[in-house]
């Protein structure tokens, strides 16, 4: 039960990260390092990004599962049992769309 609790949290964390990390890219490129929209300054913020996806790979090891995409714990649901299945539907997938928002459901 605690790595099940722990799976759902970390879900949310993760969700929350992955939703205010575009913007957060864009504002260290754009407004701290100055960089116009420009093919270097667009260069820059695409590198960050794929940086940030190998970030978001490292903490889905680190968290042992967790996940910013509903659809990826969609799919090893499907493929799980039944029990698997309803504990991915009814916390996991409500964890990260709902809370990945600012204000929540």
């Amino acid at each position: 039960m605690v790595s099940k609790t722990r799976l759902i949290v970390s879900d949310f964390i993760v969700s929350i990260i992955w939703v205010w990390n575009g913007a957060l890219i864009k504002m260290f490129v754009f407004k701290v390092l100055q960089m116009g929209h420009d093919s270097r300054g667009e260069f820059m913020r695409q590198s960050l990004t794929v940086v940030s996806l190998f970030f978001f790979a490292f903490l889905a090891k680190v968290t042992k599962g967790a996940s910013f995409n509903p659809l990826a714990v969609l799919s090893s649901a499907i493929s799980g049992d039944f029990s698997h299945f309803l504990f991915t539907i009814g916390t996991r997938i409500p964890a990260q769309v709902c809370f990945s928002f600012p204000l929540g459901c």
